[in-house]
């Protein structure tokens, strides 16, 4: 008689593989590498509501007394379609004074500019 040997499996789950909620029972997603979105606490009904999206990437600009103020934000979400990047823009109608000299706000611009393509990068987005 041969003998019989039983393998167990030694393989991880897939790195991406994060806990959800979904119409109130609990279960494992898929997501992308750039996901921070809490899929427990965003308990949707069908699995199809589920989204993701990254953390956001901010560009803020100083105004009067020092306060900052956002002037763009950046983030990846998903979409049936793959990732997008979502660019939403703050009060477009700001004037900035004195409190923000033109080379403060090139660097800063430039700085966004590079969080934006690494957003891009992570997603496969060129």
């Amino acid at each position: 008689m041969g003998n019989a040997s039983t393998s167990v499996s030694s393989a991880t789950p897939p790195p991406n593989l994060r806990p959800a909620l979904v119409n109130g029972q609990p279960c494992w997603l898929d997501c992308p590498s750039w996901c921070s979105e809490d899929h427990v606490a965003a308990s949707v009904r069908f699995i199809e509501d589920v989204s993701h999206s990254s953390p956001a990437v901010d560009l803020l600009v100083p105004r009067e007394a020092g306060v900052a103020q956002l002037l763009l934000s950046a983030r990846l979400v998903s979409d049936d379609a793959g990732p997008l990047l979502a660019v939403e823009v703050g009060d477009p109608t700001d004037v900035y004074g004195p409190a923000v000299s033109a080379d403060v706000l090139a660097d800063r611009l430039v700085a966004f500019a590079e969080q934006v393509r690494e957003l891009g990068l992570a997603a496969g987005i060129r």
